[in-house]
């Protein structure tokens, strides 16, 4: 009885086809939903000052710290969560490409990789990040508070974690992706 490999067709059949472009569609739109909530959220949340009190108030350790929601403050903290917010959009923005490369059948290309690694390192970035955006935050809401009153925290979260370990996890992928390709043309070159 004959070995059944493990290979890929080379061209891919229609339904296949069809199918991957419903993925990248799909994919797309939770991109342009993403990047919606991303741009809406934190006006939202920045324009309550007792959600913003009662977040703040979560991640401090002191409840005797005094907090400025005034709309100075809170425009500051605003301002300090598109640290996040615009690494988030820009990851956003690599993954709608590359699902927009893989809607061309375009996988193992140079384009694909290079997205694949700019998300990787979105990720990775999130990781410091998000931290400084959430002092910034804290900073923002005491700065108006007398000398001996501002409060400047830095902590670093279980998520922050998982941010790192999947950038890490993307950008090997994209490495393994880019030998892949760099293999599959050298064996073009020789047919």
């Amino acid at each position: 009885m004959p070995r059944l490999q493990n290979r890929s067709p080379a061209v891919p059949s229609a339904p296949s086809s069809l199918a991957m472009k419903r993925l990248a569609w799909s994919i797309k739109l939770l991109c342009l939903a993403g990047a919606l909530f991303t741009l809406i959220a934190p006006a939202a949340f920045w324009s309550h000052a007792d959600w913003v009190e009662l977040s703040m108030r979560q991640m401090l350790v002191n409840e005797a710290v005094i907090l400025q929601t005034n709309g100075q403050s809170l425009f500051y903290g605003w301002l300090s969560s598109w640290l996040v917010g615009g690494l988030r959009l820009f990851a956003l923005w690599q993954v709608w490409a590359l699902f927009s490369c893989y809607q061309r059948g375009e996988v193992f290309g140079v384009e694909p990789v290079r997205r694949l690694r700019r998300f990787a390192f979105a990720l990775a970035a999130h990781t410091l990040a998000a931290p400084l955006s959430d002092t910034l935050a804290v900073l923002a809401l005491t700065l108006g508070n007398p000398p001996g009153n501002r409060v400047l925290t830095l902590h670093f979260a279980f998520e922050h974690g998982y941010s790192l370990f999947f950038g890490l996890l993307f950008l090997a992928i994209a490495r393994v992706m880019f030998e892949a390709s760099r293999v599959a043309q050298e064996n073009a070159e020789f047919i």
